[in-house]
């Protein structure tokens, strides 16, 4: 998880952790960019599972911090990698579809033609109960709580690039959306909140739309 200088989203994110099913057996990972003291205060209060916080000593960016939270994940060798914001919310069973999401790559998509599990959609119109555990893929990246395993976080990594540093998904987007896909829930596990102090111009308009 990457987190900077919000914390009224931070905790709003970390409360809704608490609360996913299975929360006990993950490992926390924040890297935190230096300068809010309420921002590390509320990962150093989170107990719900095991928490290696890290604080950098200077700014790196959105981009490159994502990268370095990443990085941190790959070398704890864990199969089970889930990336989330600072204003990224889970629903309760996030982590389970997420577990899910990874392990049906694994074991159907040896090819990784879908390269990650997101956890947002935005649905053309309310899901019903039938539809509420369907999923679907399609070529884009929707950073907003995304999951992978292993080897397809080895293939970010390697075609990772650092030219824009607001926006991780930007730089090899065009190569991504040539030749890869994601799996996505019909009806999102994840409600994105942040649009204050945000690394983009859009307005709590558009976040309330989306």
């Amino acid at each position: 998880m990457t987190a900077y200088r919000r914390p009224q989203y931070t905790r709003e994110v970390l409360d809704a952790l608490a609360q996913c099913d299975g929360i006990s057996d993950w490992v926390l990972l924040p890297n935190v960019e230096p300068g809010n003291a309420e921002v590390i205060a509320a990962f150093r209060d989170f107990h719900s599972c095991e928490c290696r916080l890290v604080v950098n000593e200077r700014r790196l960016g959105l981009n490159r911090n994502t990268l370095a939270a990443l990085m941190r994940a790959f070398h704890l060798k864990s199969d089970h990698i889930v990336h989330l914001e600072d204003d990224t919310v889970p629903s309760p069973d996030a982590l389970r579809y997420f577990e899910w999401g990874i392990n049906h790559l694994v074991e159907h998509d040896p090819k990784h033609t879908i390269l990650l599990v997101s956890g947002y959609n935005k649905p053309k119109s309310e899901p019903t109960p039938e539809q509420s555990h369907l999923c679907d893929n399609r070529p884009i990246w929707t950073p907003w709580g995304w999951g992978v395993d292993r080897k397809r976080l080895v293939w970010l990594m390697t075609n990772w690039c650092t030219r824009n540093p607001k926006c991780f998904t930007c730089n090899f987007r065009s190569q991504y959306q040539r030749t890869r896909k994601e799996l996505f829930p019909v009806l999102s596990r994840i409600q994105n909140i942040g649009y204050e102090l945000g690394e983009n111009s859009r307005t709590a308009e558009w976040y309330r739309a989306n």
